[in-house]
């Protein structure tokens, strides 16, 4: 029999494991015909042998202990010679010129390992040929007529630049045309394909924006190749996108797809491929296992996705190493395989490889989205199509072209925020806010440009400086309000405080302090002092931002030091909602674990139709959860309650 992976079993393990291995081989020495293992007599079939394969000195593997390495001969691999191996699957591949193409291949991998940067997700190894050698032999089969090297340039070109980070292009592209001097052959495309793709995205309400379609073309190509495939980049830059634009396209083409995702760092290791439970020597079944199961099952040859959104870390990626590689299959605890169907394929959406080993990322096809793919204009453009009034879409677009760039370019080099924000976040809350502040009330419909100017510069100073903070040498907000006053002259703010300090009064237009709103504070002498709150402009003003979001449903999340009145702000706007509210709080702390917090989400739902879930009768509800970033931190830095959040 043949192990795999061998030292992936815990040291524990592997100890028992050597007894029985050395009760076998004494056995065989005695030249025994039945033996006793392990309290039991079973026959001996002498020409039995076991071979284990393993890499050594990888995260997540343990080192093999003594008494069962006495019992194995080692026998190390070497690394096999690239060139021949090339050389012989180009001509089977039907390529005539194999020798001087094999030459050009593995010299440009060699390249590619020395002079590109180091990413974690890039791989030019065996399996990485061997895939582009795959891909150029379909090319090769599909045009008969082409020259050699120009099909094997563009299966080389076109199946690598997918995972090319954006600093690296122009190298590779140097390296490609230094070894392929004088040739530039265009993409093999498939219009038909490309137009039902921006389809789907006019349907998604997306924008069918060319490096965004080439993605979603990427992307099926990798998939046609590959069954396991990563979408790799940062928050926000359209790997979800990416996805359900592909999956949409599915649909319009007439077949039926399946999607089924989960997020692997929510639960336990053993929650997601199942475990045997001790105590009662019952297999529970796991979350994955089961979906897997269930999915393997479905009858037609439809595309069914297996989507896994969440950070990778060795222990659940290296247990789907089987999956990913020829093998195609699960393997687990309890002695059931289950096959990945050809129809079938793994999708991880992640946003970088820093755990995983080279194993895992030489498995796996990989796309690489990058941040400037998409940037924040497409996500606007949608945002301003959905809106009902022609008035706002006439001048919002305008505006946010004349804010933004400026805005964003002053928060990446200026200033400090007080936890770090992506770009894409400050633009959603700027739309966030203008949906919560252009109501018919302040700007009615045919109302002037200059009042959209205005309440944009109000929201545009909330969503870029609401996260600036004051630490020991500077403080940011009045830096900010330095440069906001220097750098835009068209909208007139008072002089004197911080912009922060101002709001628009509704009646005039006019920017005003908020001391005006202040309520009058009624000391209530039955109550004790510390739960009464004394209104000022600083708690009027988050509480001004917190009632327009809540009753929006839109969620807050307030930062600070110990001690500032986070808590205490949110206790007074929840005490003052009305009947129709429903609030569930809970507060995390270090020993917080996603089962606590499960409960507390479903505590107060009631099942409605189907498979939804919600606040008894037509109540709204607010889940209130104080101090978010105290649980523990895992050996991979993720917090399972917040990614089940």
């Amino acid at each position: 029999g043949c192990f795999d992976e061998f030292n992936r079993i815990s040291v524990e393990v592997l100890s028992v494991v050597a007894v029985q291995v050395k009760t076998i081989q004494d056995a065989i020495r005695a030249k025994k015909t039945r033996f006793n293992f392990l309290g039991e007599e079973i026959s001996l079939n002498p020409m039995v042998g076991i071979f284990i394969t393993m890499n050594p000195g990888y995260a997540g593997r343990t080192e093999l202990p003594e008494n069962i390495k006495a019992l194995f001969r080692p026998c190390a691999m070497v690394v096999p010679d690239y060139g021949q191996i090339c050389e012989i699957m180009l001509v089977s591949e039907g390529f005539l010129d194999a020798k001087l193409l094999a030459r050009k291949f593995i010299t440009l991998y060699t390249l590619n390992r020395d002079l590109l940067s180091k990413q974690d997700h890039y791989d030019w190894g065996l399996r990485a040929i061997k895939s582009v050698l795959v891909v150029a032999g379909s090319l090769k089969r599909a045009d008969p007529d082409r020259k050699e090297d120009e099909v094997l340039m563009r299966a080389l070109r076109d199946f690598n630049i997918p995972k090319i980070v954006n600093e690296d292009l122009p190298v590779f592209m140097g390296l490609i045309f230094d070894l392929f001097p004088g040739l530039n052959v265009p993409r093999k495309r498939d219009p038909e394909f490309e137009k039902t793709i921006r389809e789907s995205m006019m349907e998604l309400k997306l924008q069918a924006e060319d490096s965004f379609v080439l993605k979603v073309v990427q992307l099926q190509e990798l998939l046609d190749v590959r069954h396991s495939v990563f979408v790799l980049g940062g928050a926000a830059t359209g790997k979800s996108c990416v996805l359900k634009s592909l999956f949409k396209t599915y649909q319009l083409q007439g077949k039926k797809p399946v999607w089924s995702d989960m997020n692997p760092k929510a639960v336990t290791n053993h929650e997601l491929y199942g475990y045997i439970n001790l105590a009662t020597r019952e297999w529970v079944d796991g979350l994955f296992s089961s979906i897997m199961r269930d999915v393997a099952n479905l009858p037609n040859d439809n595309p069914k996705w297996l989507v896994m959104d969440g950070d990778i870390d060795t222990m659940w990626i290296e247990s789907l190493n089987t999956v990913m590689d020829d093998n195609k299959v699960l393997t687990l605890a309890s002695n059931e395989r289950i096959a990945l169907k050809p129809s079938m394929r793994m999708l991880f959406e992640i946003a970088n490889l820093t755990y995983a080993s080279p194993a895992t990322v030489s498995r796996a096809g990989i796309l690489f989205v990058n941040p400037t793919d998409l940037g924040w204009n497409p996500f606007v453009t949608s945002w301003i199509e959905k809106l009902e009034s022609p008035g706002q879409r006439a001048n919002l677009m305008m505006l946010f072209e004349r804010y933004v760039p400026p805005c964003l370019e002053a928060m990446r080099t200026r200033f400090r925020t007080i936890t770090p924000i992506t770009e894409f976040s400050m633009v959603n809350t700027l739309c966030h806010l203008l949906k919560l502040l252009l109501t018919p009330e302040n700007t009615p419909e045919g109302c002037s440009k200059e009042d959209y100017e205005l309440y944009f510069a109000w929201a545009a100073v909330w969503a870029f400086g609401g996260a600036l903070f004051k630490d020991q040498l500077v403080d940011w907000r009045d830096e900010f309000s330095k440069w906001w006053v220097t750098e835009f002259k068209t909208v007139k703010f008072p002089t004197g405080g911080l912009l922060f300090d101002y709001y628009i009064r509704p009646m005039d237009k006019k920017f005003v302090p908020w001391n005006e709103m202040l309520p009058e504070f009624n000391y209530d002498p039955e109550l004790p002092l510390q739960s009464q709150l004394v209104p000022t402009s600083e708690t009027m003003r988050l509480r001004y931002w917190m009632d327009l979001l809540v009753e929006a449903s839109i969620p807050v999340l307030l930062v600070g030091a110990p001690g500032t009145g986070k808590t205490a702000l949110i206790w007074d706007k929840l005490k003052s909602l009305g009947e129709n509210w429903v609030v569930s709080n809970t507060s995390f702390n270090n020993y917080t674990i996603h089962h606590t917090i499960q409960a507390v989400l479903e505590a107060p739902l009631e099942k409605k139709a189907g498979k939804n879930y919600g606040p008894p009768g037509n109540k709204r509800l607010i889940y209130f959860v104080d101090d978010l970033n105290m649980p523990a931190k895992e050996e991979y830095g993720a917090q399972p309650p917040i990614e089940l959040l």
